[in-house]
């Protein structure tokens, strides 16, 4: 027997995997003295990073990794060096800690090394000189008699150290467990495993330029990417997975087929959003994009963008894409990279085929921030609605009815606004919420059941955060450590209520990010364990037997979030919802409204996603851009305006009034109204439904009345057929002169005064002097002869 002085403090300064601690429980993979290798794959392992000091010891494996009579354990793993020196004729040792073990603290006491106890060696390995900074490999085998415990079942508390020839004390350590399976004395553990699918915080999902959306694409969801992982690591396991729809990119249906590049091709430059080319060209209503937007360029690095609702954000990343200028397909035609992200879709989609699904709202659309602020939003009850479209993807079920806030909280006031919103949508009810089970559990001596009920009746599904912590991560150096952690974890969880029955379920962040053959094996290996019996999470919704759901508790203290602050705010929601509102507005005009509002809506949707609270700045660098996208896509249906005053100079007269289309897309259905200022104007009838094509203009009459003389201003606006406003206004100016009906009233009367006074004037006077001459025609005579004789005298 020999005495383990090593604390914590010492612990850390070998450098050594200690597992996690009593407070947060994070990744058991200890300090930070591995580095992730570039690149990545289903067989990604981190790189030993050489301390200066101490010995690094990472363990490789452990076999089998539930103990009991006749089995031996195998451990193999690596040694590394110091950077300062060479392992002269070192030493592995295998020291099993003397311990009990049967509280959740005790196992963060040990993990973390602040336990000093005696212990005892179960085996020796020696090897060969190690040379500074270089690695070596090892194996030992300890006999099942050397580990045996006389409880049925036990968490044993290990410690792998390597001690330099002639040394007393180690050069390096790392302390783990074995779980130790006598008899079975006990009623299993139900273990339920959900595991988020959700896009990343990636601005460039909705770039503008082909190859720069392509590569995002790829990134997030193609074969190297974080969601491929997730899914191939749970491969062949009854793992639930909470699939976000627009994880599946643009659904084109059968254009995703066989055309077009292969997702790492080169694209065709230009393009558009995420599923539909936008209007381009010649109508001044550019794609929806973050970058590159007319009007709206991306901020510069270490810039403080503001957003639409005039708040200022942290400062902005440097932008992903940068502006560009492109030749966008005809309206309707998906570019070539919107057909290669489809097939990433496609790829996905058969992933997920055969599956345990839960559907999250689409976008995975911010719950928890929109229910604290504004439970009636339109665009996120939207989004919940539009859960529904990965059951029609699939072509399969996928329930939408289970309730994952990002935060993982239950604050008063919650489950009533979840009721409020989802009232409003197509799921109508919550089957459950998933919450942390802190934020319903006040301190008990055990660990009560996942199964839980609020005083109103709603069920809640309360995940184990300690266990959750333990899921492997891509950074671990091995998941031997996360392995053995859990099934201690879950032994200890046991011994409180060996013979109650009892739930656990356990969650992974929104960030999740595994290597692939690592979650494998920890899923293989924790659900093989004989006191935990794995089932579907939803079937934790209703009682089973004496499994019974428990009453939501108040917890003592506060419980943090699993999630950084929310990026939604009640006028951020508010602006959103009305911009939503304006495209449907001017899609009901358009004879092809589905597809425009799908174009639009599309990257307008994502920025309710509950991912922006891991990339802020991103938020807000797509919100100002989907606002000048908006805005310039709203505004190109409008009034041309003028300049001039129109000059009425008869009492009723007709206005034509220019309406122009700067759409790729043709306009029906519109109304003109015109609304005179003062009423020295008056329209005699409003013109009816106009049509526009595609990037044109029309003349459109309006019969109007001038009433007074004056000036006017006629506000015109264009509305759809329900009365809703649309487009770009414009002021008319009128000049209003009726003056026609007085000017003929007195030159009628005039006229007729002249010819009163010619009659009356003959009938007072009587006979003409012509009439006085006696003979008329001799004094004819006379004059003519008259003028004969002059004409003589001038010849």
């Amino acid at each position: 027997m020999r005495r383990l002085t090593a604390t914590a403090a010492t612990l850390a300064a070998l450098g050594l995997s200690v597992g996690p601690s009593a407070s947060a429980v994070p990744s058991p993979a200890g300090p930070s003295t591995y580095a992730a290798r570039p690149g990545s794959s289903a067989t990604h392992r981190a790189a030993v990073v050489p301390a200066k000091d101490v010995a690094v010891i990472v363990l490789d494996t452990l076999t089998p990794s539930v103990v009991g009579p006749g089995k031996d354990v195998t451990i193999t793993g690596t040694v590394t060096a110091p950077l300062t020196g060479p392992l002269s004729g070192p030493e592995v040792r295998v020291v099993r800690g003397d311990v009990t073990v049967n509280q959740r603290s005790a196992l963060d006491d040990w993990a973390t090394g602040r336990t000093e106890t005696s212990g005892r060696t179960v085996d020796t390995t020696s090897l060969a000189t190690v040379a500074a900074g270089q690695t070596k490999p090892f194996t030992a085998t300890v006999p099942w008699e050397r580990l045996r415990s006389d409880d049925a079942f036990a968490a044993l508390p290990i410690s792998v150290e390597v001690v330099q020839e002639g040394a007393s004390e180690p050069t390096g350590m790392t302390r783990t467990f074995i779980a130790w399976n006598g008899r079975k004395e006990y009623v299993p553990l139900k273990v339920a495993t959900v595991l988020p699918v959700t896009l990343d915080p990636a601005v460039a999902l909705a770039s503008r330029d082909d190859a720069a959306r392509l590569a995002a694409w790829e990134q997030a969801i193609g074969p190297d990417s974080r969601v491929a992982r997730i899914l191939e690591g749970t491969r062949g396991t009854p793992v639930d997975l909470a699939v976000d729809p627009s994880v599946l990119g643009p659904d084109v249906g059968a254009g995703s087929g066989t055309t077009g590049p292969t997702p790492s091709g080169t694209p065709t430059t230009g393009g558009t959003g995420t599923t539909a080319p936008a209007p381009s060209g010649t109508s001044g209503a550019p794609s929806p994009s973050p970058t590159g937007t007319t009007g709206t360029p991306a901020p510069a690095a270490g810039t403080s963008t503001p957003a639409p609702d005039g708040t200022t954000p942290t400062p902005s990343a440097p932008p992903t894409t940068p502006p560009t200028t492109s030749t966008t397909p005809p309206a309707g035609t998906p570019s070539e990279a919107t057909l290669a992200i489809a097939r990433l879709g496609d790829a996905v989609v058969t992933q997920l085929s055969g599956r345990s699904v839960w559907a999250l709202p689409y976008a995975d659309a911010d719950i928890a921030a929109t229910v604290g602020v504004d439970p009636a939003n339109s665009l996120v009850r939207d989004l919940v609605s539009r859960a529904s479209t990965l059951a029609a993807r699939l072509g399969q079920p996928a329930r939408s009815d289970i309730v994952w806030p990002v935060d993982g909280l239950l604050p008063a006031g919650r489950e009533q606004g979840i009721k409020t919103l989802l009232s409003g949508t197509t799921v109508k009810k919550a089957a459950g919420i998933v919450v942390n089970a802190a934020a319903v559990t006040k301190e008990t001596a055990y660990t009560p059941t996942a199964r839980r009920v609020t005083s109103s009746g709603t069920r809640l599904l309360a995940y184990d955060t300690r266990l959750s912590a333990l899921l492997p991560k891509r950074t671990d150096p091995s998941p031997v450590l996360s392995v053995q952690r859990y099934l201690a974890e879950t032994l200890v969880l046991l011994g409180e209520r060996a013979g109650t029955p009892r739930s656990v379920l356990v969650t992974a962040p929104r960030t999740y990010d595994p290597d692939a053959a690592d979650l494998a094996t920890f899923l293989a290996a924790t659900s093989s364990a004989p006191w935990l019996e794995t089932v579907d999470a939803a079937s934790l919704l209703t009682d089973s037997g004496n499994d019974k759901a428990v009453p939501q508790t108040r917890p003592t203290t506060a419980v943090a979030s699993a999630a950084p602050k929310p990026v939604l705010n009640a006028r951020r929601l508010a602006r959103m919802a009305e911009q939503r509102d304006t495209l449907l507005s001017v899609s009901s005009v358009l004879r092809d409204g589905e597809e425009f509002e799908r174009t639009y809506r599309e990257v307008l949707d994502e920025l309710a996603s509950a991912r922006w609270r891991w990339n802020p700045a991103g938020w807000v660098t797509l919100a100002n851009s989907v606002d000048a996208d908006i805005k310039a896509a709203t505004s190109a249906i409008r009034v041309v305006p003028r300049t001039s005053t129109i000059n009425l100079l008869a009492e009723n007269g007709t206005l034509r009034i220019t309406v122009e289309n700067g759409l790729d897309y043709t306009v029906e259905d519109i109304r003109l109204r015109l609304v005179p200022d003062n009423p020295r104007i008056r329209i005699v009838e409003q013109p009816g439904p106009v049509t526009i094509g595609p990037s044109s203009r029309t003349n459109v009459p309006v019969e109007v009345a001038a009433v007074a003389a004056g000036r006017a201003e006629i506000r015109a606006f264009l509305t759809t057929a329900d009365g809703t406003q649309i487009g770009s206004p414009a002021t008319i100016p009128v000049s209003a002169n009726p003056l026609d009906a007085a000017i003929y009233w007195v030159g009628g009367i005039l006229v007729g005064l002249v010819l009163l006074a010619g009659v009356i004037r003959a009938v007072v006077k009587g006979t003409s002097r012509v009439d006085e001459i006696a003979d008329i025609e001799a004094v004819t005579a006379a004059h003519e002869a008259l003028g004969d004789a002059d004409d003589r005298d001038h010849a």
